[in-house]
């Protein structure tokens, strides 16, 4: 019997892997400097935040298996983020909103980074469904797709897709899923990038127990670096700094 599970566990993963791979988002070429100085002024928008996921290592375990052992077990997938959700209930009343972090952040670096950025303005109330034509001006919009703590699984939410196979399917710590998106008053995309921060890139993993020691003192500081980095990433390769 075990040496069947050891075959099948990872076959179930690819599938997974597979059932998400639409959400993944690609990356537009960074914009040069001639394009910069044509867009005239720039309204920074955000999407509501998701609620946080939290799971400790069974749990993880566990709904894997159940995702093995149902037919049609790929539809546990979104039970499990349900799950999640629920479980990270009472930790979402004591966190800041990751997605307002992100925002603040942003318009702090545009200019920092590189002066001459048209005028930015914010609204800042997030919005629940895409832009209308209301807004006339050319947007930068926001939108924080994943975010979880604890023994996270990265088959869901195609965050693998994104980090790569090779790089394991579970990880411990703090885990944030945020893409950009640089629209003219038309509403034509004109750049895009995503960037997942995941504390074992940074050789910061830490346990469900260690993040909400302390009133939550190590996940809130974990949230405040994820959302450095993630407009660190944003802004540079909007000016053409990274890739």
């Amino acid at each position: 019997m075990q040496k069947s599970y050891s075959w099948f566990l990872p076959t179930i993963m690819f599938a997974a892997l597979f059932l998400n791979q639409a959400c993944a988002s690609k990356s537009t070429q960074a914009l040069s400097n001639h394009d910069r100085a044509a867009l005239g002024p720039i309204t920074i928008v955000r999407y509501e935040t998701p609620g946080i996921l939290k799971s400790s290592g069974t749990e993880t375990g566990i709904m894997a298996l159940a995702t093995l052992a149902v037919p049609g077990g790929s539809a546990l997938l979104v039970v499990g983020d349900a799950y999640g959700k629920a479980r990270g209930a009472e930790t979402q009343s004591l966190i800041p909103d990751f997605g307002s972090m992100v925002m603040d952040k942003f318009l702090e670096c545009v200019n920092q980074t590189e002066p001459g950025w048209p005028e930015l303005s914010a609204i800042r109330e997030p919005l629940k469904e895409e832009l209308n034509d209301t807004v006339k001006t050319m947007t930068i919009e926001l939108d924080v797709k994943r975010l979880a703590y604890g023994s996270i699984d990265l088959t869901r939410g195609g965050i693998i897709l994104d980090r790569g196979m090779d790089k394991g399917f579970v990880a411990d710590g703090f885990l944030s899923k945020t893409v950009v998106t640089m629209k003219d008053p038309q509403g034509d995309v004109l750049w895009q990038k995503s960037y997942v921060y995941l504390s074992k890139d940074h050789d910061r993993g830490m346990s469900v127990d260690e993040l909400e020691a302390n009133d939550l003192c190590l996940l809130k500081e974990e949230m405040m670096f994820a959302a450095e980095k993630t407009v660190q990433d944003f802004v540079n390769h909007l000016n053409g700094k990274a890739n």
